[in-house]
């Protein structure tokens, strides 16, 4: 069957998991060679940079096969934005975090989490702990809300209607931190939280504020991690 052919609802799930994948894994492989080669010098980070320089570009339309420019871009939904829409998505998106915050906090209280192992950061000079994280915020933010809310919510958005498309794309971003552990209450957290970036999405015309607050979520997370006692 040409690729086409195949319903949409595959065909964004897909492209979407694709776009997510590429910067997620190239990250993890650089990553893993920088901390096991020469854990001084966090070189990876600035080769992870670049790369997302050109990333960014390419799916902004940049690049072969030019045929599929204007795709790439309305696919990538980042077009540039005005300074108040900048501002109330950045509002509006900051408030919906810290809700989900403390009803996170509040949920630590009333059900018996499951406790991870505690990272070890001994081995690591602090510098290259602090751009990894940095950098492994950026490249959570931007490969999942260019593969999810945009390349993946964008299409059903235009097909399906706004709500349908969130519902759908919260569900598959929820179920793929199953990774992180079969726990329904956090997987229903992370479903919340794709559905807060799909609705900022849908509202700005833009996956650009999610990004920023997403990578600066993440990046809280990691620094809180890294800094508090495990049991905190």
């Amino acid at each position: 069957m040409r690729w086409s052919g195949l319903p949409l609802l595959l065909r964004s799930i897909v492209v979407g998991l694709l776009v997510t994948a590429v910067p997620t894994l190239l990250w993890g492989t650089l990553l893993q060679i920088n901390l096991k080669l020469s854990a001084q010098i966090p070189w990876a980070a600035i080769l992870m940079a670049a790369f997302l320089v050109f990333y960014w570009k390419y799916l902004q339309g940049w690049g072969w096969p030019q045929s599929l420019a204007t795709q790439r871009r309305t696919g990538l939904r980042a077009p540039a934005l005005a300074p108040a829409v900048w501002g109330w998505s950045l509002l509006a998106g900051g408030l919906g975090l810290a809700a989900s915050i403390v009803l996170f906090m509040v949920a630590h209280r009333l059900v018996r989490w499951p406790v991870a192992a505690a990272p070890d950061f001994s081995r690591f000079p602090a510098i290259t702990i602090f751009v990894t994280l940095l950098m492994s915020a950026i490249v959570a933010g931007f490969s999942e809300e260019a593969g999810f809310r945009g390349y993946m919510q964008g299409p059903l958005e235009h097909r399906y209607g706004p709500a349908s498309a969130i519902l759908t794309t919260s569900v598959i971003f929820g179920l793929l931190h199953l990774s992180h552990g079969a726990f329904i209450p956090a997987i229903l957290f992370d479903m919340g939280w794709g559905a807060l970036y799909g609705l900022l999405a849908w509202r700005s015309g833009s996956i650009v504020p999610a990004f920023v607050l997403h990578a600066a979520a993440d990046f809280l997370e990691f620094v809180l991690v890294w800094k508090l006692p495990h049991h905190a």
